[in-house]
């Protein structure tokens, strides 16, 4: 019906042709928007950016850190979320680290409620020790070894030996290069004690002491709980490593 009411006002076929595709194109604009007005009701991705940016500063602060620096990655032009009428909300997904890759949601609450996750890279400035000069593994190290200097770091500060006085009397456990910061993990007290070295057993409490041979069962460095034998009774007993290497028993 509605092809013969064209026919007759308008029988040229193309023009009819172009008033369907006319009619189906207005449809398609009043059923889902427009470019430009759904660009316009997204949020801003710069306002997204800079909520992450100061919960990235502020979480690395509170950790002790100075000089901080931020870099959130970009987000992909395509994305469009939903406008926002009150201030954004930025969380830790995963408590823990404030430095290197990390993680933030960023939450809009109304009127479209919305989450995004978004990474950034954090660095920041710290005085540490580092060697002068390059060492082997197995290095004792001394205090002439060490030297303070600011490095860029992306790591927790509780990785990371913050003062000479710590390292001093550390021994290496792989090779250093010069310049590196320490972290922990990297040294440890020198043992003082090999297996199967006699050592002086040390025993008695206040105003006594009783010193006998024992032989030690494992290898120990000061302050470990080390397994010996008594040489006398034959008894196995567990002692602390004294500085001096001898062994403190019951």
């Amino acid at each position: 019906m509605t092809r013969e009411i064209f026919q007759k006002v308008m029988p040229d076929e193309s023009i009819f042709r172009f008033a369907l595709a006319l009619a189906s194109s207005l449809a398609y604009i009043l059923s889902f928007g427009s470019p430009s007005v759904s660009a316009s009701s997204s949020h801003p991705h710069q306002d997204i950016v800079a909520s992450v940016e100061g919960a990235a500063l502020r979480y690395a602060a509170d950790q002790g850190f100075e000089d901080i620096e931020v870099r959130v990655r970009p987000l992909d032009p395509r994305l469009r979320p939903a406008s926002c009428d009150r201030a954004l909300e930025t969380t830790r997904p995963h408590a823990g680290r404030a430095l290197g890759p990390v993680s933030f949601g960023v939450r809009c609450s109304s009127p479209t409620p919305w989450t995004l996750y978004i990474r950034a890279e954090v660095t920041a400035a710290l005085r540490v020790p580092v060697l002068k000069e390059s060492l082997p593994r197995g290095s004792i190290l001394s205090k002439q070894d060490l030297e303070y200097v600011t490095r860029r770091v992306t790591t927790r500060k509780t990785d990371l030996i913050g003062k000479i006085e710590d390292a001093v009397g550390m021994e290496l456990q792989r090779p250093i290069a010069a310049g590196v910061p320490l972290r922990h993990g990297q040294v440890s007290l020198p043992e003082l004690i090999t297996r199967g070295q006699q050592v002086t057993l040390i025993a008695g409490g206040l105003g006594f002491e009783v010193r006998m041979q024992g032989k030690a069962l494992a290898s120990g460095a000061e302050g470990d709980r080390l397994r010996v034998t008594n040489l006398s009774s034959g008894r196995r007993l567990e002692g602390i490593v004294l500085a001096d290497g001898t062994v403190r028993v019951p």
